[in-house]
């Protein structure tokens, strides 16, 4: 037993010393590997010469020994093999652009240790040019006068140079707009480009199965929670016997999405229904919440601290009537608003609506309490948002040293309304503009006869690359029978953020004997402003500001100047200003630098 015991335990040895030798072996043959890899990275500068523009960059994009410099195992055998298959890869990257006899003169140079230049003289040759192109339809559409049309008007032509991108391009163009006549189940047979180097020549043949035409049947709308009738209203420019198309779904789709009374809209043509090549569309509707809360705080130049709340009633009834009510509260100005909504004609731009407001505002010159309940009836009017309206205004109010006066009116009134901007969370270019006149008769509800028109505009131009140009605007204008009798809430004043920076908020207009800023019948104010964008979310400012408030003669012009930063947040840009009043003025000695705070949303 001794015996065998000694035999195990050197056989155990024997393997243990194996294991250990070879260990070893591995870790010197993996040094020397290694030890042969450059300890330098070696670099290449590519140069090609011959093209340029799209052909020399898809080259680049082709050539391999381009995609394998950043390779840490990257060596100078790797380079010259890679520097022989170059040629190919040129050759390769010019045919989709047309040029199937390209000669490439290639040379490799070392430069030194570690630097080398790879040379490429490209010669593209003749262009291929396309001949005879054919396009053939089978099926029902290949009488169809459309189709045939459309085939006619193909915008590859015999003699045009060949581009692979543009005929592909072309023909899924074709494709698409043969499908928009209702033909959706367009095949595609066969799609050949032949070329031949020989001749610098390319056949195209396209052969396409149109399938039956299909038009749009009878809508079934599947839901329960709002009228059929007013459903369709949202989509009355869409209707049965119209080619069925993806593009009319898609619009079917969106104008339902974008009523906000559905979360998802699913719509499905059934092919198992359909009679005389009319499609049933099945319409499946899910309701959107009814109720929407939102809840916010925050600081506005304005009126300084504030908190807020919205509550959205989305669907009170089945004719999709909705309601609104809003509350801001701060220290200097209140407001507590409720509307009631009617989706009348189209409603996705007409509608009529009820308001009712109430409003306190208390400041170093104004203290007031106005109640607003208004009527009116919301259109758009060749792409300006409308509005005819009647309010009706009870309003208590003090200016400066004034005792305190009660009006009513009842007014009648109009606005228009247009915003284009780019689309763009930073836009650089698109204009605004907002009007409204308003007036009321004495005796009508009202005590005094006022007659009253507010403008304002905003136009945005672009500016080198990244900075854009703000010019602003503002006139208003009243005439009133008496004007101490006149609201508070329709005087013009001037200063702010959306006025005259460098000034507090309505800290310019006409005065009182005691030095109270009481509003003015007028108000002219204009503003330029320079924006570069100098990273991704960040924006810098500066502007000039100009205007004022006035009864009869605009006598005297405050400005202001500053500068500021935008961060541009996913929601639109969040300003900061700092203004300085340009004017000296004892009354608003105060006002020497206003900070400003504020976010604007480009819709």
């Amino acid at each position: 037993m001794l015996f065998f015991h000694k035999i195990i335990n050197l056989n155990y040895i024997k393997q243990l010393l194996i294991i250990i030798i070879s260990f070893f072996l591995c870790l010197i043959f993996y040094t020397n590997i290694h030890a042969k890899t450059p300890s330098t990275q070696l670099k290449v500068e590519i140069i090609i010469t011959g093209i340029d523009g799209e052909l020399k960059k898809n080259a680049l994009d082709y050539i391999e020994l381009k995609k394998s410099l950043n390779d840490p195992h990257f060596s100078e055998v790797w380079l010259k093999k890679l520097h022989k298959k170059a040629d190919k890869n040129i050759s390769d990257a010019l045919q989709p652009f047309g040029y199937y006899q390209v000669k490439v003169n290639s040379k490799l140079e070392k430069k030194s240790t570690n630097n080398w230049q790879a040379t490429y003289s490209v010669t593209p040759g003749a262009l291929v040019r396309i001949i005879d192109p054919e396009i053939i339809i089978e099926g029902p559409g290949k009488n169809d006068p459309n189709v045939i049309s459309l085939i006619a008007n193909f915008p590859i032509k015999h003699g045009d140079s060949l581009h692979h991108n543009n005929y592909d391009t072309a023909k899924e163009k074709l494709i698409s707009d043969i499908g928009r006549l209702g033909y959706t189940q367009i095949k595609t047979q066969q799609s050949k480009v032949i070329v031949n180097p020989q001749k610098n020549t390319a056949k195209l043949n396209i052969n396409l199965l149109s399938g039956e035409k299909y038009s749009l049947g009878h809508f079934y709308f599947h839901q329960d929670f709002l009228h059929e009738e007013f459903i369709r209203s949202y989509i009355k420019d869409i209707k049965k016997g119209e080619p069925l198309s993806q593009e009319n779904l898609l619009e079917l789709q969106n104008a339902l999405l974008n009523s906000a009374y559905f979360s998802s809209v699913n719509i499905k043509p059934d092919f198992s229904r359909e009679e005389n090549n009319q499609v049933p569309i099945d319409i499946t509707l899910k309701p959107a919440k009814r109720h929407k809360f939102s809840l916010g705080a925050g600081y506005d130049t304005e009126i300084e601290a504030n908190v807020s709340f919205r509550w959205q009633h989305r669907r009170l009834n089945k004719y999709g009537h909705n309601s609104d009510v809003m509350t801001k509260l701060s220290s200097k100005k209140s407001v507590l608003q409720g509307a009631y909504w009617i989706p009348v004609g189209d409603p996705s731009k007409d509608k009529i609506g009820i308001i009712s407001k109430f409003e306190t505002e208390d400041t170093d010159n104004t203290d007031r309490d106005t109640f607003d309940l208004e009527t009116g009836y919301w259109f758009n009017w060749k792409n300006w948002s409308t509005s005819l309206f009647t309010e009706y205004k009870y309003e208590e109010f003090t200016s400066g040293d004034e005792p305190e006066i009660n009006t009513e009116l009842l007014s009648l009134g109009a606005r228009i309304e247009q915003t284009h901007f780019e689309k763009a969370l930073f836009p650089r270019k698109g204009w605004a503009l907002f009007a409204e006149i308003r007036g009321a008769n004495a005796g009508l509800l009202s005590d005094i006869d006022y007659t009253r028109l507010y403008l304002k505009s905003r136009l945005l131009l672009p500016i080198i690359d990244n900075g854009r140009l703000i010019l602003r605007t503002e006139f208003g204008f009243a005439e009133t029978s008496d004007f101490d009798q006149y609201p508070s809430s329709l005087r013009f004043y001037a200063g702010g953020d959306q006025s005259v920076r460098g000034y507090k908020w309505k800290a310019l207009g006409p005065k009182d004997k005691e030095d109270n800023v009481i509003g003015g019948r007028n108000v002219l104010t204009g503003s330029i402003e320079y924006n570069h964008q100098v990273s991704e979310k960040w924006v810098i400012a500066g502007f000039l500001d100009a205007g004022n408030a006035y009864n009869d003669e605009l006598d005297k012009v405050y400005s202001g100047a500053g500068f500021g930063a935008r961060w541009i947040a996913p929601f639109g840009l969040v300003r900061t200003d700092l203004g300085f009043p340009l004017q000296s003025d004892d009354d608003i000695s105060d006002d020497n630098v206003v900070l400003y705070f504020g976010f604007e949303v480009t819709l």
